[in-house]
């Protein structure tokens, strides 16, 4: 639990800095995209670290038909860690700074 913790703060620190530098170099608006920017590393990570999905099923389903077997499908599961909390933390921090800049 406390190794997830640090780890989530820490990733959510290094993406902060990442969005501002990219910010720096590259010239667009940090507290207009970073919301964005977190959103959709935050869908990426939790779709790359499911199991049992729409792909996976399709997979499965292309392996019976081969063999003549039905398979067993299980459910989808998703292990999340540290990271993704981290990329979560850091959209919502972005989403109420943005929120709080626009009102």
């Amino acid at each position: 639990m406390k190794k997830t913790v640090v780890w989530a703060i820490c990733t959510a620190i290094f993406m902060g800095l990442v969005v501002w530098t990219s910010s720096r170099l590259v010239p667009f608006s940090y507290t207009e995209y970073s919301f964005f920017i977190g959103l959709g590393v935050s869908i990426v990570l939790f779709f790359f670290s499911s199991s049992g999905g729409v792909f996976s099923r399709a997979a499965t389903m292309d392996a019976s038909e081969a063999v003549w077997k039905v398979q067993k499908v299980e459910k989808s599961k998703v292990n999340v860690g540290g990271v993704f909390y981290g990329t979560v933390i850091y959209t919502v921090i972005s989403l109420i700074l943005m929120i709080a800049l626009y009102f």
